[in-house]
């Protein structure tokens, strides 16, 4: 019986398509992947097809080159996603931002961050830690909050010699089905390994014959997504985590703009919605007064951020859940509480300032909690509620607080500790989630 098919956003795969034995000559197809639509992408409708989708993948990771050879055409394909004039790029922030309402001056910068790490120089270093040639093909199913989430871990497993099949997220389906198109382009061999499809996550067949005929699987996702989900294979689950930031005494008395600045930054990028944003910045006094003057400094430096960088359109929900941190700390200060709130036009950011708050999740969308602790003790209680639920942390440096602090932290389980400004940009070996992925990756638990 003839297959069916249908076009829906994302790239095109006649070669994996032809290389599993299913030429199709429709009109349809023949429109889809010769590119008359930037973002057709021919999806598979049953499980039969996807899995022979997977075996093409599987006879590419067979023909692999060695980690160099990889390192080289990924390092040539982030150079060109770098140039913002890049029209792959171009077009994936239009259409996030077309269906996000996220401006496209902030999708630029943040695209910016999330790329730095992945140059030349890197990536052959990486290349370098590969113990063992990764084969088989690799299951990666990608986020929507964030675009380009999970980078670090479809780069490594190329590199290492696996095949992906990336399963995007029908409300973020662009990046990566165009950064895939794109390698298809610059590096036809590692192309013809990186392929993406998209399908409704309540599509419970496609999914379990996703994971059960892939070798590996990379799932990105809140805590009840991954809980849902069964795999025979190696699994490693990246689930709900939360960042923040933590500014010595030192750094306060210099009263750095640099660093309000930097840290203002972290927090705006990609809207506050990825796990490596801060939610909440500890500062290392107990005077009150200080803190108020950082939280005054927090607020105009978001104010002047927001000129350059604008804000989203809010949903419904975000903006509720944004009104009820702002009404939360109007009425503790009428009641008598030491807090205080900053708060911009539209909604466009928010600053509170609670002297007696432990580790607080934000509703995202550039708002944040300012906390003083008169030591690290004190600090590390106010963490006690996300031990094990934190990903990264921003340490201003140049006192010994600062390496007693970051030492506290990676007993907590952070990993990845950084100055301000750097938060959204881990390098290649960052131990996300811990390290697990990593070390299967290089070969260190192979």
């Amino acid at each position: 019986m003839r297959a069916r098919h249908r076009t829906i956003p994302g790239v095109s795969m006649r070669r994996c398509w032809r290389r599993a034995g299913m030429n199709r000559r429709s009109e349809e197809f023949e429109r889809v992947v010769s590119g008359g639509d930037p973002f057709g992408i021919l999806a598979p409708l049953s499980v039969t097809e996807l899995r022979a989708l997977v075996r093409a993948l599987a006879r590419e990771s067979e023909r692999a080159s060695g980690p160099l050879e990889a390192a080289a055409g990924l390092a040539a394909t982030f150079e060109r996603w770098r140039a913002r004039e890049f029209p792959p790029r171009e077009r994936v922030i239009a259409r996030i931002a077309e269906r996000s309402g996220k401006s496209p001056e902030l999708l630029g910068e943040s695209l910016d961050a999330l790329l730095q790490p992945f140059t030349a120089d890197a990536l052959y270093a990486f290349a370098r830690r590969i113990r063992g040639r990764l084969s088989g093909v690799g299951a990666f199913v990608m986020p929507a909050n964030v675009p380009g989430a999970g980078l670090h871990e479809l780069v490594g497993a190329i590199i290492a010699g696996a095949s992906a099949l990336i399963k995007v997220s029908s409300r973020e389906p662009f990046f990566f089905t165009e950064f895939a198109a794109s390698l298809d382009e610059i590096a036809p061999a590692l192309g013809a390994r990186a392929k993406a499809v998209v399908f409704a996550r309540e599509n419970f067949k496609l999914a379990a014959a996703m994971l059960e005929s892939s070798d590996f699987a990379v799932v990105l996702g809140a805590d009840e997504t991954l809980s849902g989900l069964h795999c025979p294979r190696p699994f490693f689950g990246f689930g709900s985590r939360a960042s923040g930031a933590f500014v010595t005494q030192s750094a306060l008395e210099k009263s750095s703009p640099e660093t309000v600045a930097a840290l203002a930054r972290d927090l705006t990028l990609f809207e506050q919605q990825g796990c490596l944003s801060p939610h909440h910045i500890f500062l290392e006094c107990a005077d009150p007064a200080a803190a108020a003057r950082f939280g005054e400094s927090m607020a105009e430096a978001l104010s002047t951020l927001a000129q350059r960088l604008g804000p989203a359109r809010l949903s419904f929900e975000a903006a509720c859940a944004i009104r009820r941190v702002r009404e939360s700390a109007r009425w503790q200060r009428l009641g008598g509480r030491s807090v205080m709130l900053w708060e911009g036009s539209a909604m466009a950011w928010t600053v509170v300032m609670d002297p007696d708050a432990r580790f607080r999740l934000s509703p995202g969308h550039r708002t944040v909690t300012i906390t003083p602790v008169a030591s690290l003790g004190v600090f590390e209680q106010r963490l006690a509620p996300m031990r094990g639920k934190l990903e990264a942390f921003s340490v201003t440096a140049g006192s010994p607080s600062a390496d007693l602090a970051a030492r506290l932290l990676e007993g907590l389980g952070v990993t990845w500790i950084c100055e301000p400004g750097s938060m959204q940009s881990p390098p290649l070996e960052w131990r996300h989630g811990g390290g697990a992925f990593l070390d299967f990756v290089t070969g260190a638990t192979r």
